[in-house]
């Protein structure tokens, strides 16, 4: 090699050698050289073409530099050249992808030749080489390449590997064998890895976890004598005859207008009609429906919250119990109000009051016949405990042999209810519902708080009566149905939620404790006496 000094306007362009690396402001190096002069040669071929140091040239043009110096590089230099000298430069993702690209295509499969001499040609240690080191061995460098070389539109996993150390396994898992899962059921979760809501570990787990439960459960399930779901629409069940006359609690949360997007990509939403009186009437229609499945004794609890536009209230709880009203049998008794301990504003642009409350509309079929109990609430200090150590009274007044303590989740419902004070208000906080996260991490968009049913079924049921509700979601009115010892039918459009809620039914009946439940019992209704069999005394 030999150096030389050359006129800037001798110099010729290789558009290959100058658009490898991107552009990067030269600012810092035009003062650089105009106060020290070019530190560092630039380095061109034999026919005076520029391999390496186009922003030198460039920063000396702008300086009215009309010579440069210049290190002649022997033979034909290429790509592989320009990388080598440009180990230490800062360079971009972009830049980064295209060296190793590149450094794959140096070194190509030879299946099985030899170089010259005796020696095999190894292309894995040739590639960790010029790597340095990065990544060693057939297999892992096999599952770079075709990484790079199937890689998703955007250099999505490229991008993920150089910037984020996302590693090998994962990216070469979900090109293989999860995207195409994906894309044939229609989860969305590869939209989420393009447009960065998720990582590729994160697709892969979310991925297996949906299709998963996709084969674990059809589009009915069942756990005999104790609950039935189904994925449909839920107005097709009054054509099951079995379910006609049966339902002595109707518990549902109807999907709000306007505020939630429950399934993604599908049109013509329930509450997304273009008017509240277009979306009161489609709800009418559907309880005009769902009556059929009612006992006479039957109450219908549905809760719903307010919608705001610009910061305005729409009064939709009011209408929905108009259209209720005049559209419908059912008579309307009264309204609960859950009261949120700690509410979530809406995200509205609008500084308005954060709502605290949601209304729980309160219908019956007959307001002679219908079902209601009063209930008692621990009071602080004063409620019956469970203790380790002493033995136990029930509420039956049968003193147990052994010491026992109630269960984990049964303890969260006695929290609760000593949290309540009176009947028509539910004190019961917003936030994540864990079970359901544990079961699928994408959840649901708005899952019934999980203490919320306590009270109410409480309240308007008997063990062993059946509660239904039609907008199952993820069954959250099923799970604590189940550990109230209550039967549970539900309904649910979407097969993801319809899955999920499958796996909470299974929860509820797996944490069904008769003894906790009796302590509970014990607790709210103190007027249980021994010859009525079990069952509670009606309010008249």
């Amino acid at each position: 090699m030999k150096i030389i000094e050359i006129g800037v306007s001798d110099l010729k362009e290789n558009k290959k050698f100058k658009e490898f690396y991107e552009n990067q402001p030269i600012d810092e190096l035009v003062d650089s050289i105009k106060s020290y002069g070019q530190l560092s040669p630039i380095h061109i071929d034999e026919t005076n073409t520029i391999v390496n140091g186009y922003r030198v040239v460039e920063a000396c043009r702008l300086l009215g530099i009309a010579t440069v110096t210049a290190i002649v590089l022997p033979d034909n230099p290429g790509i592989p050249e320009r990388i080598a000298l440009n180990r230490y430069r800062n360079k971009t993702i972009n830049d980064q992808l295209k060296e190793i690209r590149e450094i794959f295509k140096m070194f190509p499969k030879k299946q099985g030749q030899r170089d010259s001499g005796d020696e095999p040609y190894d292309r894995a240690e040739k590639l960790s080489g010029a790597l340095n080191s990065r990544w060693k061995g057939d297999v892992i460098l096999n599952k770079v390449e075709y990484v790079l070389e199937n890689d998703l539109e955007g250099d999505v996993l490229g991008k993920g590997i150089i910037a984020y150390n996302w590693k090998i396994d994962p990216c070469y898992d979900f090109l293989t064998k999860n995207m195409k899962i994906d894309l044939d059921n229609g989860y969305g979760f590869t939209q989420g890895l393009k447009d960065g809501t998720y990582s590729v570990s994160e697709v892969n787990r979310l991925i297996t976890q949906r299709h998963s439960l996709d084969n674990k459960h059809q589009h009915t399930f069942s756990i005999p004598k104790k609950c039935n779901s189904y994925n449909m629409n839920c107005i097709d069940i009054v054509r099951i005859p079995d379910y006609l006359k049966k339902v002595m609690l109707l518990l549902t949360s109807i999907p709000y207008w306007l505020l939630k997007n429950y399934e993604e990509g599908e049109s013509r939403q329930l509450g997304h009609e273009k008017t509240k009186e277009e979306y009161a009437m489609n709800i009418a229609v559907i309880f005009r429906e769902l009556v059929k499945t009612l006992d006479d004794a039957a109450n219908v609890i549905i809760n719903i919250g307010e919608t705001y536009i610009d910061g305005i209230g729409q009064g939709i709880p009011y209408l929905i119990k108009e259209y209720i009203e005049r559209e419908t049998s059912l008579v309307y008794k009264g309204t609960l109000i859950w009261s949120k301990k700690n509410p979530h504003p809406m995200g509205e642009n609008v500084k308005r009051p954060v709502d605290s409350i949601e209304y729980l509309l309160w219908f019956v079929v007959d307001p002679k016949k219908s079902k209601y109990k009063v209930l008692t609430f621990p009071v602080e200090g004063k409620e019956a405990k469970v203790t380790n150590g002493a033995r136990d009274v029930s509420y039956k007044g049968k003193v147990s042999k052994k010491s026992k303590s109630i269960s984990k989740n049964y303890g969260k419902i006695k929290s609760h209810l000593k949290e309540q004070e009176v009947e028509n208000i539910i004190v019961a906080s917003v936030g994540k519902n864990h079970d359901i996260f544990k079961i699928s991490e994408v959840g649901h968009p708005a899952a019934m708080s999980p203490m919320v049913p306590v009270t109410i079924i409480l309240m308007l049921t008997d063990e062993g009566d059946l509660v239904f509700d039609p907008f199952g979601g993820t069954n959250v009115v099923g799970k604590v149905s189940l550990e109230l010892n209550r039967q549970y039918l539900s309904t649910e459009l979407s097969k993801k939620f319809f899955e999920i809620g499958c796996e909470m039914l299974l929860l509820g009946d797996e944490n069904y404790d008769k003894e906790s439940l009796d302590e509970i019992n014990g607790i709210v209704y103190p007027g249980l006496k021994e010859d009525q069999g079990g069952q509670f005394p009606q309010a008249a």
